[in-house]
């Protein structure tokens, strides 16, 4: 079997694009499955048509990538060729396959566009896969989807970042003591992410002994302006900031911290808490989305957004968790998080 994979425009790449992907073409590969990445030409009726003996599925994943463009008119246009060709795929023989990562862009113009998009993806889709219960309740009720669906976890990363530094080692570079507790955050800083609020928090916890080691990946003008308040907001405040961080480069960050903070406002599934448990670096998050199928008390904190202080309350709780005490907590839950498993399921989608 083989499958024509729209990820990312970085294809299905380890180092270059969200390991997912590759990840995954791997598993699948020892099932028999060959990943192709797929780009948006090839959504068109003749290339489908004369690549028809090549593939059997079409595996989407984002698929806002495949219909943005520079203004809504290009969009509403390349949504409608995407839809048209998915259907014209379905019914010269291909399967379709979408796995809904988010109910919608994070960054989108055109919640409108968006919906009809996701619509007419699980129209045509032959199967769609979801990372938790909570992801399907949401296909059934925003898109109307409930036959030939199929949960599959978001798979770890411990095969994707090199993870050779020790915890002594990667402390020390960031200057941490033994009696320094590090909260951590890690990536884009985006609206959807709480940075602001996490920042807020830190800086009303007490105690020279708390640091809060800042990874920003600067990609908006919303990060530029919460990265230019962190600099100088509190000598506690360790910040390194970046457009790009190279996959050798997580291990010092994740390895030095105590807890990765991610208060999101608006997630499904966050391959950020994933990253942070691929490296048994424990985890705060708020109840939402898909979170509270993945983490409990045995990897980390979640925390109710809606009530008051609830992540200042959840942050202090932390304090009195070591990552040791986590540790098989952890491990326990990056097993049941098995590429293999995952490959399995996907096969089962890819015929149904």
């Amino acid at each position: 079997m083989q499958a024509l994979v729209f990820w990312e425009p970085a294809g299905l790449s380890l180092d270059r694009a969200n390991p997912y992907a590759a990840l995954l073409a791997r598993a699948l590969e020892a099932h028999g499955v060959r990943s192709v990445a797929g780009f948006r030409p090839q959504l068109d009726r003749e290339w489908l048509r004369a690549n028809r003996s090549a593939f059997d599925v079409l595996h989407l994943h984002w698929p806002s990538g495949l219909y943005h463009g520079a203004t809504l008119e290009e969009s509403t246009q390349r949504c409608a060729t995407m839809i048209d060709a998915l259907s014209y795929a379905r019914s010269i023989g291909y399967r379709v396959v979408w796995t809904m990562h988010n109910l919608y862009p994070h960054d989108s113009v055109s919640r409108e566009l968006d919906h009809l998009a996701r619509l007419g993806v699980t129209a045509a889709a032959s199967a769609v896969i979801v990372h938790c219960e909570h992801a399907r309740s949401l296909l059934a009720q925003h898109f109307h989807r409930t036959e030939r669906v199929f949960l599959a976890p978001h798979g770890h990363f411990c095969d994707a970042y090199p993870n050779t530094v020790s915890r002594a080692e990667a402390r020390a570079r960031f200057g941490f003591a033994n009696r320094h507790f590090v909260y951590h955050f890690f990536g884009n800083v985006r609206s959807n992410k709480g940075v602001d609020q996490l920042l807020e928090a830190f800086l009303g916890l007490p105690g020279d002994d708390l640091r809060f080691l800042f990874a920003a990946r600067l990609c908006t003008d919303y990060s530029e302006r919460i990265v230019a308040r962190a600099r100088n907001a509190d000598p506690r405040i360790v910040l390194t900031e970046s457009k790009f961080y190279a996959n050798e480069e997580f291990q010092w960050f994740f390895n030095a911290a105590d807890v990765a903070v991610f208060p999101f406002t608006d997630i499904l599934t966050s391959g950020s808490a994933i990253t942070a448990l691929s490296f048994h670096c424990p985890v705060i998050v708020p109840a939402i989305g898909c979170l509270p199928e993945l983490v409990d008390a045995s990897v980390g904190t979640l925390f109710d957004p809606t009530r008051p202080g609830a992540l200042t309350q959840a942050m202090i709780a932390a304090r009195s968790v070591s990552r040791e005490t986590l540790r098989p907590g952890i491990e326990q839950r990056l097993r049941e998080l098995s590429w293999d498993g995952i490959a399995r399921t996907t096969l089962e989608a890819y015929r149904a």
